[in-house]
């Protein structure tokens, strides 16, 4: 049975955290009116291609991502925070649209204010105008917005700045300009002619030792043994959001060992890192973009054991994301730091917000590894990721199979089956097998009837 898709799952929800509007017809206008009303609310999502029944029908057009994210970013004033992507619904392509909520004042969809009355966006009557008015001040942003009294235009890195700017433009997320990201990072308030902010430092700053000394990474070797010979004991990263993201990618290429992977409903074997990388690489940029940067001392930490790998970050999971430790929840992205996430947004670095835990659950499942599980103790997050399988050690059979042959033999369904005293069954079987798959048990040769696996 497969699993259902991102759409899927966020349409069975009955108490969703915000609104879902469904289109079965494509308007760009009509889209961008519910865009800039979700933006002058809470949020939310638009899903293009099915029906308020929840029928597919299809979209009209190739390239309605394009259109959609065109119209956004051209008619929409402030920058909006919108994600337009392709995705599936029962196996078949149709376009999400997860709209944040604003944090720059009021939106305007072509010098027009928009709210939403049903599943309807409409221009607000007087009374209603007057409250949105009153209740949709610019978001008070915080450590990021506030001045870093140290810094100057000059200690901003040029480069990556018009490397941010290029993407952008590119992704069309953002519009062509005279002076390149610097309008940008002034229309979302990180920048001004007589101000730096403390996030535009935390993005750009050639060197940040000196100016905020928190925008730092250390990864902790915890094992012990020869094992860890390949490793520093311990490994500091220093300087700005995207170049600490790029350092600690290229730590665990260079450092972590590879291992054989199968992914679940593939034929074959697959050379990773012991941790995917695109899952280090999104537990990262959660933990740089997402934490509370108002302590000085702080710093991200990244402890790497011999099971397990966990990375913490200052500052609590908001709640209602999680249940339990590792279920998690359809839920929008609550974003800390609001104006960094949209340089974030914009440089693509934040392909699919709300999406991140997620994206690793369910690549850690996909490779048949434990799930990671989150936690907040004492006003910090941490993300616990294993590098073992599925525990399979209650499995008597499995365990008496493997103990009672040696490594490298090859065996069919029928092998395994025959192998006990008392036969089991073709469902238990294939049971069994998926469970040693996905602990790396065996390894899958072939495929169709003359499938066959191999002991590791």
């Amino acid at each position: 049975m497969m699993e259902n898709s991102f759409v899927e799952s966020l349409l069975a929800q009955t108490n969703l955290p915000l609104p879902i509007c469904c289109k079965a017809e494509f308007d760009k206008e009509s889209v961008a009116r519910t865009v800039c009303a979700y933006l002058n609310a809470n949020g939310g999502w638009i899903v293009l291609g099915v029906d308020e029944k929840h029928r597919y029908v299809g979209l009209p057009v190739g390239n309605v991502e394009t259109l959609i994210q065109r119209e956004v970013v051209e008619g929409i004033v402030p920058l909006p925070l919108v994600y337009v992507q392709r995705e599936l619904f029962d196996g078949s392509p149709v376009v999400l649209i997860t709209v944040m909520k604003g944090s720059l004042g009021l939106y305007t969809y072509n010098g027009k204010y928009y709210v939403m009355a049903g599943e309807t966006a409409v221009q607000p009557d007087s009374d209603r105008m007057s409250r949105l008015l009153r209740d949709s001040l610019p978001v008070r942003s915080g450590w990021e917005g506030d001045s870093c009294l140290m810094a100057e235009v000059e200690d901003l890195d040029e480069e990556l700045m018009a490397d941010v700017y290029e993407k952008g433009l590119k992704k069309g997320r953002i519009t062509e300009s005279s002076d390149g990201l610097r309008s940008t990072l002034s229309d979302i308030r990180l920048m001004t002619v007589s101000k730096i902010t403390n996030g535009a430092v935390a993005l750009f700053a050639k060197e940040t030792r000196s100016l905020l000394p928190q925008c730092r990474i250390r990864i902790q070797l915890m094992l012990k043994g020869k094992a860890a010979s390949q490793f520093d004991d311990t490994y500091t990263i220093e300087g700005n959001i995207f170049t600490a993201l790029e350092q600690t990618i290229s730590y665990f290429k260079d450092r972590l060992p590879r291992v054989s992977l199968f992914y679940a409903d593939k034929t074959g074997r697959y050379d990773d890192l012991v941790y995917p990388l695109d899952v280090i690489d999104e537990a990262v940029s959660n933990a740089l973009i997402h934490r509370d940067y108002t302590d000085r001392m702080d710093e991200v930490t990244v402890f790497i054991y011999a099971d397990r790998m966990e990375i913490t970050n200052s500052g609590q999971l908001p709640k209602q994301m999680v249940s339990g430790k590792s279920k998690v929840l359809p839920h929008g992205s609550v974003l800390r730091n609001p104006l960094m996430a949209e340089v974030f947004y914009i440089s693509g670095e934040m392909e699919k917000t709300g999406r991140g835990m997620q994206l690793i659950s369910g690549k850690m499942q996909e490779t048949g590894k434990r799930l990671p599980e989150w936690a907040s103790r004492n006003g910090k997050t941490t993300l616990c990721i294993y590098n073992l399988g599925e525990n399979v050690s209650q499995n008597v059979r499995v365990s008496q199979f493997r103990d009672s042959h040696q490594k490298g033999m090859l065996f069919s369904k029928a092998d395994y089956m025959t192998a006990f005293e008392k036969e089991v069954s073709k469902g238990t079987a294939q049971n069994d097998l998926l469970l040693m798959l996905k602990a790396g048990i065996c390894e899958k040769v072939g495929s169709g009837p003359q499938t066959k696996y191999r002991l590791r």
